[in-house]
């Protein structure tokens, strides 16, 4: 017992020492962090749509996945499954349709690049050359150009230039960007041959990728046969020969299939992974 009482006090002495002596730091309050869906949104051009709504519409088409399936098959544990691979089908389509979008705007920011160029050149303004283009640049161009155009006017350039960035959140526009906040800074003798320098580099790096696309087509078009030649049999076979799969009619047999069907998503899943090309990082954040 003497022992322990000695044992407590000697601990008791350290910890008034140690916080006699120890500087104390405020503990800082971390930036709120974004919901899961709300970043995924944002990320791939959906942030005009409410986290609320995203929600409802996977619920949706979720739904009508797993009503068209019982439906089809009459197997509510499969008809499950399907519901949940329902809900994904809307994320599926924004990535997919961002992908699009994102390649699509990348080869007009190298056109507008080059135009940039030959109006800087021909002795316009940077200012100029961007209000220009805000009238004959690329169609998808347009809207942003046309914003930064309406903000050189009335935030200045830096503003301007950051707002439009955010604005189209690509890699490519970041380091023009970052050439026009340059030359703004220091002046921009050399602007024209930096932009020429930048046009070629986008050029080359649209080129490689849509190379690395061709043979990624191929191995996605064998990721969607693999995966849905099993669906396709089994439907087949239900509407030819409905007894043929009633050993499926049962709890364990439904089962088996549900996991089946889920086994065959998360493999198609992986393989488009594998496949997928490894993004751009943003240059300026």
């Amino acid at each position: 017992m003497p022992l322990i009482l000695s044992l407590t006090f000697a601990v008791g002495l350290l910890l008034v020492f140690l916080s006699a002596t120890t500087r104390w730091t405020p503990v800082r309050d971390e930036q709120p962090r974004r919901p899961v869906l709300r970043a995924f949104l944002d990320r791939n051009g959906a942030g005009q749509v409410g986290v609320r709504d995203f929600a409802l519409l996977s619920a949706a088409t979720g739904i009508a996945l797993d009503l068209a399936t019982e439906f089809a098959l009459g197997w509510p544990m499969v008809s499950a499954a399907a519901l949940l691979l329902g809900i994904t089908l809307p994320a599926w389509y924004l990535t997919n349709r961002h992908q699009r979008e994102r390649t699509a705007l990348q080869s007009a920011l190298a056109d507008a690049v080059d135009s940039l160029r030959s109006a800087v050149r021909s002795g316009m303004s940077v200012e100029e050359a961007l209000a220009s283009l805000a009238r004959h640049g690329p169609e998808v161009l347009r809207p942003p150009l046309t914003d930064l155009a309406r903000d050189l006017r009335v935030s200045g350039f830096e503003e301007a230039i950051r707002r439009t960035r955010e604005q189209v959140a690509d890699p490519v526009f970041d380091m023009v960007a970052a050439a026009l906040l340059m030359s703004h800074r220091v002046g921009g003798r050399n602007l024209s041959t930096v932009l020429e320098a930048l046009s070629r580099s986008v050029r080359q790096t649209i080129q490689v990728e849509q190379e690395l696309r061709a043979h990624q087509a191929k191995n996605v078009l064998s990721a969607r046969i693999i995966a849905a030649l099993p669906l396709v049999l089994i439907l087949l076979i239900r509407g030819l020969n409905p007894g043929y799969l009633d050993v499926f009619s049962s709890a364990t047999g439904q089962a088996i299939l549900a996991l089946c069907l889920l086994s065959v998503a998360i493999g198609y899943a992986g393989m488009l992974r594998a496949t997928r090309l490894p993004g751009e990082e943003r240059v300026l954040q």
